[in-house]
């Protein structure tokens, strides 16, 4: 893959964190994707999340639901707003309201397709299909 393709590449992986924001509450990626794909540390991506007001976190591979671990980035104010109002169903799916702790369970926790969390997680990275 040429210079200029793997940039690209690299560029695209990133979004996943870099569009953070209200529509898009959270993003993840794996920790072995930053290494080996991005080519950059977790700590220097936290370090420029959070210069853009947005909160980190890191779970390596022993606590995550990711084989190799995972960063994820997110909008405090923008998550609480989606959980609150989604109140009903994320109670009903025993997610948390709160923000911090909602990422450290769905880092945590892997949730079946069928479970009723996926709608709200789906949601919350901003997938909506």
């Amino acid at each position: 893959m040429d210079t200029k393709a793997a940039e690209a590449e690299r560029q695209t992986l990133l979004r996943s964190l870099t569009e953070v924001g209200p529509s898009k509450p959270i993003g993840y990626l794996p920790l072995q994707t930053i290494k080996d794909f991005v080519r950059k540390s977790p700590d220097a991506i936290a370090t420029a999340a959070t210069a853009r007001g947005l909160a980190t976190a890191q779970f390596g591979p022993e606590k995550c639901c990711i084989k190799s671990g995972a960063l994820y980035v997110y909008d405090r104010q923008a998550l609480s707003k989606l959980l609150q109002s989604r109140f009903d169903a994320v109670s009903a799916a025993g997610l948390q309201l709160d923000p911090d702790r909602f990422v450290e369970l769905i880092a945590t926790v892997w949730f079946a397709e069928e479970h009723p969390a996926r709608p709200i997680i789906a949601d919350a990275f901003g997938d909506r299909k």
